[in-house]
């Protein structure tokens, strides 16, 4: 059985965007402004492809895990 797929949000210090990441991957599926647009899409990538969510804080923290 495959694994279940996670998801990552988390800041980019460099351009201060907020980034979506598949684990494992260094690929940046979808970057935003706002943490609010990018939990949007998270919310509905998990929700199609049944996977978990891991969200960071600005500094690095987790914040939550779904």
């Amino acid at each position: 059985m495959a694994e279940a797929k996670k998801y990552y949000l988390s800041n980019r210090k460099e351009d201060k965007l907020w980034i979506i990441k598949l684990q494992g991957s260094d690929k940046v599926i979808q970057t935003f402004k706002t943490k609010a647009e990018a939990e949007a899409r998270l919310k509905v990538l998990a929700k199609n492809q049944n996977a978990s969510v891991s969200i960071k804080t600005k500094d690095g923290k987790f914040q939550k895990k779904h």
